[in-house]
């Protein structure tokens, strides 16, 4: 089932590409729900950094980072996120 979070696989995808895209979307979809416990609305920076990721345009690390980043960067726009 598609992630209501982000695009839609692109056609023209072969089988494995298409799994690819599906585990990585998975795991987006996860972390966005982890994220959403901390703190809710989420920033829409957290979506398209995690869009990256999903279409294999960076790593979960280089997305976690640049999220990271971003919450250092701008801490009000996650509404006070704790982390414990």
């Amino acid at each position: 089932m598609p992630s209501p979070y982000f695009s839609p696989q692109p056609s023209g995808l072969g089988p494995e590409q298409r799994a690819a895209w599906a585990r990585r979307e998975y795991v987006a979809d996860c972390a966005v729900a982890f994220l959403a416990t901390k703190t809710n609305p989420l920033d829409r920076a957290v979506f398209h950094h995690l869009q990256d990721y999903v279409a294999g345009d960076a790593t979960l690390g280089q997305a976690i980072g640049r999220i990271v980043d971003h919450v250092a960067r701008e801490p009000q726009a996650f509404g006070g996120l704790q982390v414990s």
